[in-house]
């Protein structure tokens, strides 16, 4: 099938070897990895290519790659992201309330707040609700920290005063 490269983006990823960039190409049907070869196609060329997919995503079967068309050489959007596995945008901080990374934080927090309140002792609590509670408090403490919200705070009422 062909496809239309409307981006090309390379990550450096950490190999037995050493760092080494690997590329990804994205068309109308997504985002696809190009493994560590360079394409040698550009933006806007039309290409012919089989695939396969895996738990990781679509995979460029290199020996299929042919060239179609040449394209004009579109500009690469300037607000494209490289893919990331599972589907979430790129990292960024503070961490937005729906983002994916927010759920590992979330579980990180909530087993470190754990772990407080049990090694300050549960003898304090009268039932395993108000055991709960306390847990989940110091959860989201560590989870406003971890997540960024307490600097966005901050930076928020530092930029109010300024401007009165």
């Amino acid at each position: 099938m062909s496809y239309v490269i409307e981006n090309i983006t390379s990550k450096e990823v950490n190999t037995k070897f050493g760092p080494k960039p690997a590329f990804s190409i994205k068309t109308s049907e997504g985002w696809f990895s190009y493994g560590f070869k360079k394409p040698a196609f550009a933006i806007g060329d039309e290409v012919d290519f089989q695939y396969t997919e895996n738990t990781y995503g679509k995979n460029v079967d290199h020996a299929s790659v042919k060239m179609i068309t040449k394209g004009a050489g579109a500009a690469a959007p300037a607000a494209a992201a490289a893919p990331r596995s599972g589907g979430y945008p790129a990292k960024v901080f503070p961490i937005p309330a729906l983002h994916g990374d927010r759920a590992i934080i979330r579980q990180n927090s909530v087993t470190n707040a754990t772990k407080i309140v049990t090694d300050f002792g549960l003898e304090t609590y009268s039932n395993a609700d108000e055991i709960a509670v306390e847990v989940i408090r110091v959860a989201r403490v560590l989870e406003s920290y971890s997540c960024g919200d307490i600097d966005a705070e901050m930076a928020e009422s530092m930029a109010a005063v300024k401007a009165d």
